[in-house]
């Protein structure tokens, strides 16, 4: 899944929402004493992310949406779906909670730049251009996908490459795959909730 999701599964506590960003960031177990500089509540953010990225890479659900991408992307189809999946997040977003998009966005910006000495520096960069740029709010419009696409594009690097080329499929498919992705996205928010309840049982 990719920023907004993850952002969204989060809940509100801000070292959560920080553990589950940095987790891009980091190798290896959790408590690998290269790791040590995480609070104990980022560990519980680091966790959440891969138990959501393997529930999002073995899922059904997701393998549909991914075998849209197979024949013209086939290895970055996943990439192609976890932006995918953040355009329907915003579009359904009074569908999966009561939280106002206009109040949740400052709010995880605001978690994000806390704690920014433990940030690793490509960490810092993302989040500096993601909060400039209100990354979050472009999801919604093919316009920001089309921006996010040509992002991962230049990460890439290679010239065969070009994951704009994507957006006809999607949007001949858009009704298929926008029933998958609301589907999943209620089901992993009902995962992250029992996740949350049991490992941070005391917050929100």
């Amino acid at each position: 899944m990719n920023y907004l999701a993850h952002l969204y599964l989060s809940g509100k506590n801000p070292e959560i929402i920080i553990g589950n960003m940095i987790e891009d960031f980091i190798t290896g177990n959790i408590d690998h004493p290269r790791n040590n500089f995480l609070t104990p509540l980022m560990k519980i953010g680091v966790k959440m992310h891969r138990e959501i990225d393997t529930l999002t890479d073995t899922h059904q659900l997701i393998k549909d949406c991914k075998s849209v991408f197979y024949s013209g992307f086939g290895k970055y189809s996943p990439i192609i779906t976890d932006v995918l999946c953040d355009h329907f997040i915003v579009k359904h977003w009074t569908r999966f909670t009561t939280e106002p998009f206009d109040e949740f966005r400052p709010r995880v910006y605001a978690a994000l730049v806390q704690h920014r000495d433990l940030q690793p520096l490509q960490m810092q960069q993302m989040v500096d251009s993601m909060i400039k740029h209100d990354w979050l709010i472009g999801y919604g419009e093919m316009w920001g996908l089309e921006r996010s696409f040509m992002n991962l594009n230049r990460r890439i690097g290679k010239d065969e490459v070009d994951l704009t080329l994507c957006l006809p499929l999607f949007e001949s498919n858009y009704v298929f795959l926008e029933e998958k992705f609301v589907d999943f996205v209620y089901l992993v928010s009902s995962f992250c909730a029992e996740f949350l309840n049991i490992n941070y049982p005391d917050g929100q």
